[in-house]
């Protein structure tokens, strides 16, 4: 079956998947995830790329990525995070070989709630990992989206700042909005999306950027809904892509 290629597009957001090898932790000490944080920000300004959320963990990274100007560029940002990133871990840990098991993997996404529910069920992807509550883990954009702590290298989402007027209004309401946990629903939907390369959009919206049919995801067929498996054993009472 003939790979298609990756969709992007400038001025939309992406979730962004990378999975590393096996046999190592990407992130065995704090200096390393310092190091990743500038590799972020410096390729955030090099491609005109937004970080809008972002999930660290040792085997893989999770990212909302919004290229403003070229659609070409979220390739371009990725591409650089990972050789940069491959470099210095090989130095650091006096090693050779590829540290990724293959090119990354993603998902255009349309707003209309999206952006929320995405960037919600990856920091959410802590609990899930069995990391402990997600609230309290260090590498991902909660401690930035609830004011805890602010990373220089951030961009959120308009869907975040139109949580409220000030920092401290949008901080509370994202945390509300947090604690009822993910839309289970929706998040297996878009890890289906990411693996595939599909996006999650309107057929409207991508006719009109010039998406062909083969390219979206197809419509369920008859019969009765597939039950859905469990992202998380949260039930979540809110779903955000009715907001």
């Amino acid at each position: 079956m003939t790979r298609l290629t990756r969709l992007s597009a400038a001025a939309q957001a992406h979730y962004v998947v990378l999975r590393s090898v096996p046999e190592i932790s990407l992130i065995p000490f704090d200096k390393n995830i310092e190091k990743l944080f500038q590799i972020f920000s410096d390729g955030s300004r090099a491609y005109s790329t937004d970080i809008s959320a972002f999930a660290v963990f040792t085997d893989q990274i999770h990212l909302l990525l919004t290229p403003r100007e070229k659609a070409e560029d979220l390739s371009r940002f990725v591409q650089q995070l990972s050789r940069l990133y491959s470099h210095y871990f090989n130095d650091e840990f006096s090693r050779n070989g590829k540290i990724w098991q293959g090119r990354f993997e993603s998902s255009l996404l349309q707003g209309k709630g999206r952006l929320l529910a995405a960037t919600i069920y990856m920091e959410w992807l802590p609990f899930v990992y069995g990391y402990g509550e997600p609230q309290f883990y260090p590498w991902s954009s909660y401690f930035h989206h609830a004011g805890i702590r602010s990373d220089y290298f951030m961009v959120p989402s308009i869907e975040y700042w139109a949580l409220g007027n000030t920092p401290f209004e949008r901080q509370k309401n994202y945390k509300d909005l947090f604690e009822r946990g993910p839309d289970k629903v929706f998040g297996e939907r878009l890890m289906s999306c990411v693996k595939r390369g599909w996006p999650i959009a309107d057929k409207k919206f991508l006719e009109s950027i010039g998406v062909e049919a083969e390219r979206m995801e197809p419509q369920r067929g008859r019969g009765r809904p597939r039950k859905a498996s469990a992202i998380n054993p949260l039930e979540s009472d809110t779903n955000l892509l009715n907001k």
